[in-house]
């Protein structure tokens, strides 16, 4: 059975640069498993953190007619940066396409696939069937819907699937975007028969790395404030200018804190919520060997745990 390595949650635990020292040891090729990240042209505001001459490369592996990218960090490919436009559609469905076609790829090369992220529901793809993920977007609903508030969404939602919309937690039932989805799968799920998508068995292995909220809120302040030095303003600005604010990509919070009078301030409050988020999302998830970045050398342990996963 092929080996997948996981290395998930929060956003500012580091996941990337653990990965890209995993990847070094253990002959990995890095997916990215991020919603935003995604976008070409959505770099600093999304943590890309590419160096300055990093060039996006072609691949051989076909997805709808075009061939993905990666690029080479010091010797290490990633994958699923800048897969499409910020005006153009992509979902879980699209990203378990693409992921689904890396994977194999690497493997046929020999190497370690590791999927590195904090989007909980694309790694949830990868590790349990989820039969809603190949329910297309259904745009004349969302059309529709387009003009009606989180409470009508709501009550619609539940008068569809009353067991769902229990499930609905506080900020999502505000959330006029994740409601329409809501209400989406539940009308096209009825005429589904069969799932479309299935997870393909890999032998796994998730790492999970975390902290305290005060240490996360800190490292995120820190990376708010060197995002900015690099330029995400500059970035939010011609973004915004060249693509409608309403778009799904558009959503990342550092783009909606730049319509803010204070941006900064804005943009750290809302880091600290999805954080907080994120949190709540992977405690829910099953096998996930978890590491406290805070405590002093967390790193040989976690490398040590993956050694003997690898290894046997």
């Amino acid at each position: 059975m092929q080996k997948l390595l996981i290395i998930c949650g929060p956003t500012a635990t580091g996941k990337t640069l653990f990965a890209l020292e995993v990847a070094k040891k253990f002959n990995g090729e890095i997916i990215s498993a991020d919603s935003r990240q995604v976008y070409t042209g959505m770099d600093i505001v999304t943590g890309k953190d590419l160096p300055r001459n990093a060039q996006c490369l072609m691949s051989n592996v076909q997805w709808k007619n075009k061939r993905l990218s990666y690029y080479d960090i010091s010797g290490i490919k990633i994958w699923l940066y800048d897969v499409v436009n910020p005006d153009e559609s992509f979902n879980v469905s699209y990203w378990k396409e693409c992921a689904d076609l890396v994977i194999s790829d690497i493997h046929k090369r020999n190497k370690l696939p590791i999927v590195v992220g904090g989007t909980g529901l694309y790694i949830k793809s990868l590790t349990q069937n989820l039969d809603q993920i190949s329910i297309s977007p259904n745009q004349k609903l969302r059309e529709d819907l387009a003009d009606k508030n989180p409470e009508y969404l709501f009550n619609y939602l539940n008068q569809l699937n009353p067991s769902l919309s229990a499930k609905i937690n506080a900020s999502d039932r505000h959330n006029p975007r994740r409601l329409i989805r809501a209400i989406e799968i539940s009308l096209t799920s009825k005429l589904l028969v069969n799932s479309q998508l299935s997870t393909i068995d890999y032998q796994l292995f998730q790492i999970g790395l975390t902290a305290p909220l005060d240490t996360l809120y800190s490292r995120i302040d820190n990376r708010v404030d060197a995002r900015e030095a690099l330029g995400a303003a500059e970035e939010s600005k011609i973004i915004l200018s060249r693509y409608d604010r309403n778009l799904p990509s558009l959503t990342a919070s550092g783009y909606r804190a730049f319509l803010d009078s204070n941006p900064i301030s804005k943009w750290k409050t809302l880091e600290h919520q999805y954080a907080r988020r994120q949190l709540t999302w992977f405690k829910k998830q099953p096998g996930i060997h978890w590491f406290d970045i805070s405590v002093s050398n967390w790193q040989p342990f976690a490398v040590s745990l993956i050694n003997n996963w690898y290894n046997n």
